[in-house]
Formats: structure tokens, sequence, C-alpha cells
């Protein structure tokens, strides 16, 4: 068996009475992971952003570490997995590779309830007065929703697998026998934990989760742009209640230990 030596990373919550929240604190667990049992998931490194500052960091930590990740699993082997939403995945040939009806031909959408009524959730009609305001899009933001593709420095290569939703990922996984994720990506205080393919919803259909926390990002506002609060929550967020985290050093550092 080939396999990485890694450790990892989580907040351990002791089961006892009369603990305090200073008693939460991290813990580093000793793995040993098969390497045909691993996979890469890189969600929405999208090359245009309207969030200019966002683009630009994300740039910098896809260059600077995302990068040397997605090589170092190309060489041991390791599946390497693109998941650039759905308009922007069927940009790549890779994508047809699992995919079923849903995909190819576009779910139907599914039927909903009648509570809440269809007007409050749309928030028309007589329930109008709570919408969110929101600015109009100007032809710009709707030019990069449209035009975006992956980062060019980290685009698909014959051998990676793209996919466009969470049961595409799954019916890859379950084919490869795939176990542990481990994810990179943006944003880390949304599509990475939100999108059907994120580690949220992977990690309730029972697979190990492991971000590499410094290849991610959150989207910031305001009061936490200076000091990437956002950032820093979504990273304890995994830690404690989805799965695991470890550096994009140490991942690489394990795969050339094991290549």
């Amino acid at each position: 068996m080939t396999a990485l030596k890694l450790d990892v990373r989580y907040y351990h919550l002791p089961q006892i009475s009369r603990v305090t929240e200073t008693d939460f604190q991290h813990n580093t667990l000793h793995w040993t992971l098969p390497i045909d049992e691993i996979a890469l998931v890189m969600v929405d490194v999208w090359s245009d952003h309207y969030v200019t500052s966002h683009l630009q960091r994300g740039r910098d930590i896809t260059l600077e570490c995302i990068r040397p990740v997605l090589e170092a699993f190309r060489k041991i082997g390791a599946a390497v997995i693109h998941a650039p939403s759905p308009a922007c995945a069927k940009k790549y040939p890779q994508w047809t590779q699992f995919a079923g009806d849903n995909e190819v031909k576009s779910a139907p959408a599914k039927g909903q309830d009648d509570w809440p009524p269809a007007e409050f959730r749309s928030k028309s009609g007589k329930y109008e007065k709570w919408t969110r305001p929101k600015e109009p899009k100007d032809q710009v933001f709707e030019d990069i929703i449209e035009n975006r593709r992956i980062i060019p420095e980290v685009e698909p290569r014959d051998g990676d697998f793209v996919i466009v939703n969470g049961d595409q990922l799954h019916r890859l996984l379950s084919h490869r026998k795939i176990l542990h994720l481990f994810y990179a990506g943006f944003a880390a205080n949304m599509c990475v934990p939100f999108r059907d393919y994120g580690t949220r919803a992977m990690h309730n259909r029972g697979y190990e989760i492991i971000l590499i926390r410094d290849c991610t990002s959150a989207i910031e506002v305001a009061d936490t742009a200076e000091d990437l609060m956002l950032s820093r929550a979504a990273v304890v967020d995994t830690e404690l209640n989805i799965g695991y985290t470890v550096s994009s050093s140490d991942l690489v550092a394990a795969c050339e230990k094991r290549a």
C-alpha cells in the first residue's frame, strides 16, 4: 500500500461537565492515508471576480499555495478534481466524465410544497417589503460571471476530473473508492462550505473532509477586511464542526516523502 503520512488538526471538545470554552483547544491526529483513497477538490478557483480585493488575494493564494499542492497530487497519482461551478465546469471537456442525465440535460427544478408561500420565498407581491435591497447588476458584472474560467496556471489537464455538482462528484468518488477529500479554493465562507459539492454537503454524505487552511480565503466585509477575521473563522468552523485542516507545506512535504 502506498500512502501519505500526515498530521491533521481539529478542535477537541471534551464531553465532560463544567468545562469552559477555553477548554476547547486544538488536537492533532497522525494519519496514514492510502494514495488511492484521497482526492484534491478545488472549489471555484476563478480567473475573474467582481470583488477585486478577493480576486487578487485568491490569485496570490492559488499561485503560492494551491499550485504546489496540485502539482504534488499529480506527481503521486492522486485524484485531482476541479469544481468551478456548473456553468464554468462545462467549459472544460473533462466535465462529461461521470456525468449523468441530470448534468447533461440539466435537472428539472425540484417541486416545493406550499409553505412558505411561493410569493414569500420570492419576496414578491405583499411580501416584497421584506426584500433585501440590492444594487442593479452592471454589464461588467454580467460579463465576469459569463466569461470566467479557472485560473490558467491551475486549469485541468489530461487525467484531472471536472465536476458540475455534488451528485457527479459522489459518483466519481464512489467509482474510484475515494474517502478522504482535501479542499482548496474559494470562498471559505460561501462556496467552499455551502456548494452541493462543498465541505458540508460531502461531510454529510460520509466523506472525511480536510481543508487546506492556507489554500482558501473568505470574502471579507468592511469590519473584517483588515484582519481577515472571516477567513480565520471559516478554518475554525471546519475544525470544530466539519472535519480537519492541514497546511499546504505539510501536505506537499508528505507528498514529496511519498514520491
